[in-house]
């Protein structure tokens, strides 16, 4: 095990409101040179507001950060915190997408000479620190036209570039596929050996007890814990982030089984997926389980109207859906919550009333006006059957935590009162106590025969939340489960990964 230095940091009495509202109480936090310091808690609990203070992205009503064992001006600026060697890379990637590779690696750091910018320098510069990182790109792509994963290797090489020893990991592996997150993991073990300090922000505790020496537990705004790793099991991490010992995230499954609501009979996407069949009962929550590419998402996204089928058909309780757009999906009664919320689930600069609003417009419309009435009252019911954390309607949605907006994005579906809904990584970012409250939701949902496909990178999600799991790998169906099944979820396993 790597060896973990002196202090590099410490954040002490940190205090921060927003309206009057505290979100930051007598926080206290520091970090070791090279080691991972996971911090943990549920949506709301203060992580990323923390985290942001220590960034720059908000200055802190009271407290104090030292750095090197120097005392940090709180100026909350984020170029201040860079300079100073702290740099964080959040969950919602800032890549500018339209510049190229070179140019988002030094943005805002740019090497200059004779009031010119020195291409040539920042060139042979960025290829030392993509080796370091373990990437080797060319400089000239358009960043927005790579994979995720490697945009985020383009914010970690940037934070690098500027000589950072304290690195901000925010939720680093929510879009990654597992080889993706094996690659992430071997640059931070290395990172570790150079003696950066990594602060590692997740809600996938398996992540926590491979990858950190340390956690730091928040709830509410206050400090719960921080002990070594070895100290801290399931029980006591799960009973402390929902203040709570009853850790028990799934409710009880309905066990219903009536008729077939939905059916895919041998339908293809060439590219995508091919001669794929199943059926969905009422009183059923089915899910699908397999890697990232196997073709899960993209059937779904046909169902919804984003692709179009070149072979077979859909069919809802016996007639043939007949859907050419997400326009015509929303008509006939279908939803779709996005693995991808910031791309394809909000409209960030709007408020969470447009944001519910915008799948319901028809429904809510009177000619060319709104019942504005009846629009508030829905989304007062989603905000408040959802438990939303919010100051009101009128917030925008991108100042809500990931959680919430995931609700957001949920209750916007649940207003349009949808005949099948589909969830795609529908507890991503979300917390465990948000959790709870979406599984029960989901529960709830097929009691009233609403047909619910659940996608998920779980298994233990599936398993606890599904009545039957199909399994995808590399475009085809290879297996289906009932939840009963003995060794389930090493069967499912065995033939995502083909062993």
């Amino acid at each position: 095990m790597n060896k973990i230095g002196k202090e590099i940091l410490r954040m002490e009495h940190i205090y921060k409101s927003f309206g009057g509202t505290p979100v930051l109480e007598d926080v206290e936090f520091d970090l070791k040179a090279g080691e991972v310091h996971a911090l943990m808690g549920a949506n709301g609990a203060g992580k990323s507001t923390l985290m942001k203070v220590l960034a720059g992205v908000y200055l802190p009503d009271k407290g104090d950060i030292y750095h090197n064992d120097r005392h940090i001006p709180l100026k909350g600026t984020v170029e201040d915190a860079q300079k100073d060697g702290i740099a964080m890379v959040f969950q919602e990637l800032n890549i500018l997408p339209h510049l190229s590779v070179l140019e988002n690696i030094f943005i805002a750091n740019e090497i200059v000479h004779n009031g010119v910018y020195d291409w040539k320098k920042m060139r042979v510069r960025a290829k030392e620190v993509m080796e370091e990182v373990g990437i080797d790109l060319d400089l000239d792509t358009r960043a927005g036209d790579l994979p995720v994963a490697t945009q985020q290797m383009i914010e970690i090489t940037r934070a690098l570039n500027l000589n950072s020893n304290v690195l901000i990991l925010d939720e680093p592996t929510s879009s990654l596929t597992l080889q993706e997150t094996d690659h992430l993991f071997d640059l931070m073990n290395r990172l570790k050996k150079k003696g950066v300090g990594m602060i590692y922000i997740t809600h996938r505790m398996s992540e926590v007890y491979q990858m950190c020496d340390r956690i730091t537990l928040l709830r509410d705004g206050k400090n719960v814990f921080t002990d070594e790793i070895a100290n801290v099991d399931n029980q006591r991490l799960l009973a402390g982030i929902v203040g709570s010992e009853d850790t028990n995230q799934f409710p009880e499954k309905y066990r219903h089984e009536g008729k077939v609501i939905f059916e895919a009979k041998n339908v293809t996407c060439k590219g995508k997926y091919e001669n794929v069949s199943f059926e969905l009962k009422e009183g059923e929550i089915l899910g699908f389980a397999g890697l990232a590419g196997a073709g899960r998402t993209e059937i779904a996204k046909t169902i919804f109207g984003c692709y179009q089928l070149d072979e077979g058909e859909f069919l809802y309780k016996g007639q043939k859906l007949k859907i050419k757009s997400p326009v015509d999906a929303v008509k006939q009664g279908i939803g779709y919550v996005s693995e991808d919320r910031k791309v394809e689930g909000i409209l960030a600069v709007r408020s969470i009333k447009e944001n519910m609003s915008v799948a319901n417009m028809n429904r809510l419309g009177k000619g060319f006006r709104i019942r504005k009435k009846t629009e508030q009252q829905e989304v007062k019911d989603q905000i408040a059957g959802l438990k939303i954390k919010t100051t009101g309607m009128e917030q925008r949605i991108e100042n809500l935590s990931g959680g919430n907006q995931q609700k957001v994005c949920l209750g916007k579906w649940l207003m349009s009162e949808p005949k099948l809904l589909l969830l795609d990584e529908p507890t991503r970012g979300v917390d465990v106590g948000a959790r709870a409250d979406f599984y029960n939701i989901i529960q709830n949902l097929v009691k009233q025969n609403i047909g619910v496909i659940v996608i998920s990178s779980e298994e233990d999600e599936l398993i606890g939340l599904c009545n039957r799991i199909i399994v995808m790998r590399e475009g085809k169906k290879v297996g289906e489960f009932a939840d009963s099944e003995e060794n389930l979820k090493e069967k499912m396993l065995k033939l995502m990964l083909d062993i």
